[in-house]
């Protein structure tokens, strides 16, 4: 297991019932980096991101061949629980989802379900910590009792981030996590991200060829559940040694 990977895929296949979504994905993904994936609707983007805490098993007739571990961890294993795993790899999703609650309870939530004895003091720490980490503690630290679905949609958004912070998580993953908001929200998003890269590792799917390149390390092109092209973000946008990464990056297909 190579230290400077978060992610290992080895001959991954995944199926949605019959229908297969995923066809023998093999590829490491790098610690610490910010890594795009894209490819056209319905490539397989966003079942690959979540096979990574297995949250697409909830309500669907699933299966998988091959591996995915995570930190040298196979997250298949029959011994991975998956309240941990789901710690360990935290979820935003397109639309912005705070829980119908307050702001304090939005960020204390995941602390409650999944830790044990923590005190008051601790989770008021965690508020004051996640949030500033998210760039909304001067904003909101007097209004803490505010219902967390008044906030406008970016601030929606920091705050599923955020929420995510106090289980420690080792990968975060983004699906499209600005296709809801507006050009300025936009802007403070891909901000964040880049700012949170120095200590999480990140996975983004992304339709917005400019986002991945504004934002990304490394790109993943996926076609048909499969992987056509992985590199460094300047040298698949710049110079793809696929043709059909070429073409999708010109808007040829997709």
């Amino acid at each position: 297991m190579n230290r400077n990977h978060v992610v290992n895929t080895n001959e991954f296949s995944f199926w949605y019932g019959n229908f297969q979504a995923l066809n023998k994905l093999t590829f490491n993904i790098q610690s610490f980096k910010i890594t795009a994936l894209i490819g056209p609707s319905g490539c397989g983007k966003s079942t690959f991101l979540k096979c990574l805490n297995r949250v697409n098993e909830r309500g669907n007739e699933v299966s998988h061949a091959g591996s995915i571990q995570i930190f040298g961890q196979d997250i298949y294993h029959p011994s991975v629980a998956l309240p941990e795993l789901r710690k360990q790899v935290g979820m935003v999703f397109q639309k912005p989802n705070p829980l119908p609650l307050t702001i304090y309870e939005n960020v204390v939530f995941g602390a409650r379900t999944h830790l044990k004895s923590v005190k008051s003091s601790e989770l008021d720490e965690m508020v004051e910590s996640s949030l500033k980490r998210v760039g909304l503690w001067d904003d909101l630290k007097s209004q803490l009792n505010r219902q967390a679905l008044s906030l406008s949609l970016e601030k929606q958004q920091r705050l599923c981030i955020a929420r995510l912070l106090p289980l420690k998580p080792k990968l975060l993953l983004l699906d499209e996590p600005c296709s809801a908001l507006d050009p300025a929200g936009i802007e403070a998003i891909e901000g964040l991200i880049r700012d949170l890269r120095k200590d999480y590792s990140i996975i983004i799917v992304t339709h917005s060829m400019n986002q991945a390149k504004r934002v990304s390390d490394e790109t993943i092109f996926m076609y048909m559940g499969e992987l056509v092209e992985m590199g460094e973000t300047g040298q698949v946008f710049n110079a793809p040694k696929e043709q059909r990464t070429a073409a999708y990056i010109e808007g040829r297909f997709g």
